[in-house]
Formats: C-alpha cells, sequence, structure tokens
C-alpha cells in the first residue's frame, strides 16, 4: 500500500483496487497515533499533562457513579454546609452539595470544550489545506475572508451569539449547542491558517508530484497524502486551546450569559459564591480548583506536545 517516491524520504499512498481513501486515511493516523504516544513518554510536561487529562475524562465518564447528591435538589436547612463526611466539599447558599455540582458542572464543561475545538477543527482544516495546496487566486479570496473573521473580536462573537441565544429563548441542550457553535466557529479561522501555512510547504515537497505523476486527482492528493500532514501543528494548538475553551466557558457563565441556574457549572457557582467568599471561602475553591486543575492539564499536555513535534525545540 506503501510505495516511497525515488529520491524522496517521504511516503506516497497508492491505492489498491481493493482500498478506500478512508482507509489509507485511517491507516496513516494510526500509525502517527502510535508513534506519538512512543514520543509522548520522552516529554515529563507532557506525560504530567497527559495523567491530568486522563483523570478529568475519568472523572467526566463515571461522574453518574461518582455523584452522591441530587446537583440541582435545594435544601435549606443544610445551606452553607461545611466539609463533611456527608458533603465532601460542603454546601452552596441554596443548600445544594458542592461537590456533585462540581462533578457535573466538569461533565457537561469538559463535554462542550471537546465538542467546540473538534467543531472548529472540520470546519478550519479542510479549508485551510484546500486553500493553500491550490493556492494563487483560491488562496487570496480564501484567506481574505479569514482575515475578515480573525478582525472580529472572539469574545464579541461569543456575547453576540450567546445573547442571540437567550433572545430566542434557547436553554438546556440548545444553549449547549449554541456554545459549542460560537466556540467553534471563533476557533475555525485560526485551525484555517495554521493548516494552509504548513500546506503551503507541503505542497512543493516531492512526494506531491510523485503522487501527480502517479494519477492522482488533486483533491484526492489534498486529503489523503497532505491533510494527515498537516495534523501535528494543529493538534497541538487544538489542545491548548482546550485549556482556553474552558476559560471562556466559565468567564460567560460567571457574568450570566451562560448555562441558566440551577444546572451545574463553574462559573456560575463562582459567581454565586462571591457573596459568601469572606465568611465561607470554601463554595469558591471548589469551583475554582476544577477551573485551574482543568486548565493546567490541557496547557502541560499541548506544551509537552509543542516541545515533542517542532523539529526547532528537537535538540533542547
Amino acid at each position: 500500500m506503501m510505495e516511497q517516491a525515488p529520491g524522496t524520504r517521504q511516503r506516497v499512498d497508492v491505492l489498491r483496487p481493493d482500498e478506500t481513501p478512508l482507509r489509507v486515511w485511517l491507516h496513516r493516523l494510526r500509525q502517527s497515533v502510535v508513534a506519538g504516544f512512543r514520543e509522548l513518554r520522552r516529554s515529563r510536561t507532557s506525560t504530567i499533562g497527559a495523567a491530568m487529562i486522563t483523570f478529568l475524562l475519568l472523572v467526566c465518564l463515571f461522574t453518574p457513579a461518582l455523584v452522591t447528591h441530587d446537583p440541582i435538589k435545594t435544601n435549606y436547612r443544610e445551606r452553607l454546609a461545611p466539609v463533611s463526611a456527608e458533603h465532601y466539599f460542603g454546601t452552596d447558599k441554596f443548600g445544594r452539595d458542592i461537590y456533585s455540582r462540581v462533578l457535573v458542572g466538569g461533565q457537561r464543561t469538559i463535554t462542550i470544550s471537546v465538542l467546540a475545538v473538534a467543531f472548529g477543527m472540520v470546519l478550519g482544516l479542510p479549508f485551510g489545506v484546500i486553500s493553500g495546496f491550490y493556492g494563487k487566486a483560491v488562496d487570496a479570496v480564501a484567506m481574505r475572508f479569514v482575515d475578515g473573521l480573525l478582525a472580529f473580536p472572539g469574545l464579541l462573537l461569543y456575547l453576540l451569539i450567546v445573547t442571540l441565544a437567550r433572545e430566542w429563548k434557547l436553554e438546556g441542550f440548545w444553549n449547549d449547542l449554541i456554545l459549542v457553535f460560537a466556540l467553534g466557529f471563533a476557533f475555525a479561522p485560526q485551525v484555517a491558517r495554521l493548516a494552509r501555512s504548513t500546506a503551503l510547504v507541503e505542497a512543493r515537497k516531492e512526494y506531491v508530484e510523485a503522487a501527480r505523476v502517479m494519477g492522482e486527482r488533486n483533491i484526492m492528493i489534498a486529503f489523503t497524502q497532505i491533510l494527515p500532514n498537516c495534523m501535528s501543528p494543529i493538534i497541538v494548538t487544538g489542545t491548548v486551546r482546550l485549556g482556553f475553551v474552558i476559560l471562556i466557558i466559565a468567564a460567560l457563565s460567571f457574568l450570566g450569559l451562560g448555562t441558566s441556574p440551577p444546572t451545574p457549572d463553574w462559573g456560575a457557582d463562582l459567581s454565586a459564591a462571591r457573596d459568601h467568599m469572606e465568611s465561607h471561602p470554601m463554595i469558591a475553591v471548589f469551583p475554582g480548583l476544577a477551573i485551574c486543575f482543568s486548565v493546567l492539564a490541557f496547557n502541560l499536555f499541548g506544551d509537552g506536545l509543542r516541545d515533542l513535534l517542532d523539529p526547532r525545540l528537537a535538540d533542547r
């Protein structure tokens, strides 16, 4: 399936009659993932970040089994209760269990963040690859469109879309879907720019010319040859972006523009704790620690990946 073009170290995918471009792409992706895990162990930073992210994902996965109380049920008899065996993190001003709210809120926040970053990659990656591969007029028109999107401040875009969702009275699942769209759409131009710059370099390499000589169509070369080679910087950027998205979600909720109460949310819980931080500081500590832990995990992992995948840092 994999043949090497003369005079180059790049491998060119040659499709056999019983193969499809999807199978070739999945094969190369699997090889890249295996090689990535081997390299991952070389970086202490990325290893620590990976361990923290694994812990986060496991907690999110087993949240239904870990919660001890209904996170939205109020109990005014136990309001502002301290840390105890009954309430591991205490209770808030409505008597709701903070431990359960942190778990459920984290599950929702991490899910929205991952979906938003994935959505941004799905939008921006093909756009940037096609722009960089074809170049000339296609690249000029595509990049002017991307420049226009980048000129619009991301925070204003979030506020605009979320405010419109509030006007349309979208709540629950639809509110989360709007957040995914807003955060992913704002990330897509950055992905497109990064993919375009990588595709411009890859399009001039010999393995692309070899694929053309073998009769492959341009669109197939772009998506089966060049796109996999653009994934490394995109993955690093997306990993770091996850931490930023978590902060944005928490900030929007803190300002009252995120999830509508009483849905558990780290930012909303921090906002609700402001009136009691002096007398009961622990009600703000645990949501704040959850935000810090999550952002630190993705930043450490992203920085470690950057150190491993950036050839300029390979010898440091």
